[in-house]
């Protein structure tokens, strides 16, 4: 456990101790967007030669951003150059444009008959000054079949840990040749978007057995994360297929959820104890216990009613089809027959929503 820790310290260091993860790297200028106020994508790295790098026309397509160069058809030197280019995005992105969302931008270049390389990623999250900072639930996470990318891999999984603004991502999986591999990163996570640089750890201490000597832990590229709640997520991982400068970049994308191992599905597992509060600094909502019991006679295949008899609560929950087993998709608790709060952002173990316009919770508290 103490290597694993000293793993995350090192992945928490500044990035220029990791630099040789990747040779291209995207920021944005501002490092923060914010929606409606356009901002600078900026591109740095090395290049084999001394040409000149022609900048092509941005191309945005729903939350993919696109951007290339193509290098200048002139006679060059054959010394490795240091370079950075900037786009400006937002005459193709039109009116309105940021939105509050998050955007994947990928740097590439073209040859002469405009075929791209894939050099560089990074998920751009454009957020509210007063946005929310997605709270994902710790705990085991697995891929997600109903989601964007389906992993054909049932062999991977995840465990993500969240304290404070830093987020530690552990990716349990094996190599071609069957031996087991962590892959670990951590770093800070910016309203539901999530960049840090991924190490590769192999070997360590058995189980049973004598002590085999250190682990070795080895930078091996990127990952980004959107949160598309606290229980949804997708996961790019990225890497240089090789050492040279313009490698292609590999990627593999997975899009994975809150995995649920014990607990019962269609909605039966919100019953229990709950606290219900506010995380608004000045809040109507009086912070109550709320302890629901599942009402199978009320309830559907569509929708899970539970209620508290003690207080006259109901919690009306539409359940996801296809993740019958995993949080519900919205909930509506009730008092009387009027509305309290609506919950949109739910995970096993916490319901996150509003209230008009307080930010409410109703938090697990026991069985």
């Amino acid at each position: 456990m103490r290597r694993l820790s000293l793993a995350i310290l090192a992945l928490l260091a500044p990035a220029a101790a990791l630099a040789e993860v990747s040779l291209h790297r995207i920021e944005t200028v501002p490092a923060q967007p914010r929606p409606g106020e356009p901002f600078q994508i900026k591109v740095t790295g090395s290049w084999p030669n001394t040409c000149p790098l022609q900048l092509l026309p941005v191309a945005i397509s729903g939350a993919n951003i696109d951007v290339a160069v193509r290098q200048g058809d002139v006679i060059c030197g054959e010394a490795i150059t240091p370079f950075s280019v900037s786009f400006d995005p937002s005459a193709a992105g039109g009116s309105g444009f940021p939105a509050e969302r998050d955007y994947r931008v990928r740097f590439s270049v073209r040859d002469s008959a405009g075929n791209p390389t894939l050099l560089a990623f990074k998920l751009v999250g454009v957020d509210r000054i007063d946005s929310r900072t997605v709270q994902p639930e710790a705990g085991f996470w697995a891929p997600d079949t109903a989601g964007e990318f389906v992993s054909p891999n049932g062999g991977i999984g995840f465990m993500i840990e969240r304290q404070g603004a830093t987020l530690a991502v552990t990716t349990n999986t094996y190599e071609l040749n069957g031996q087991p591999t962590w892959y670990l990163s951590a770093g800070a996570i910016s309203g539901s978007a999530f960049h840090g640089d991924l190490l590769r750890s192999v070997g360590g201490q058995p189980l049973f057995g004598t002590y085999r000597g250190p682990q070795f832990v080895t930078p091996v590229g990127t990952l980004d994360i959107e949160f598309l709640s606290d229980s949804r997520a997708t996961l790019w991982y990225a890497k240089a297929s090789d050492g040279s400068i313009l490698a292609p970049l590999e990627m593999t994308t997975i899009s994975a959820r809150r995995m649920n191992f014990a607990l019962p599905d269609n909605g039966r597992a919100l019953a229990g104890s709950w606290a219900l509060t506010s995380t608004a600094h000045l809040s109507t909502v009086q912070t109550r216990d709320v302890r629901l019991t599942f009402a199978a006679d009320r309830s559907s295949a569509t929708e899970a009613v539970l209620v508290d008899t003690r207080q006259g609560f109901e919690l009306r929950c539409s359940l996801d089809p296809l993740r019958r087993d995993g949080p519900p998709h919205m909930c509506i608790l009730s008092s009387g027959g009027a509305e309290i709060g609506r919950f949109d952002n739910n995970a096993l173990a916490r319901l996150s929503g509003k209230r008009g316009s307080d930010a409410i919770l109703m938090v697990r508290v026991g069985d």
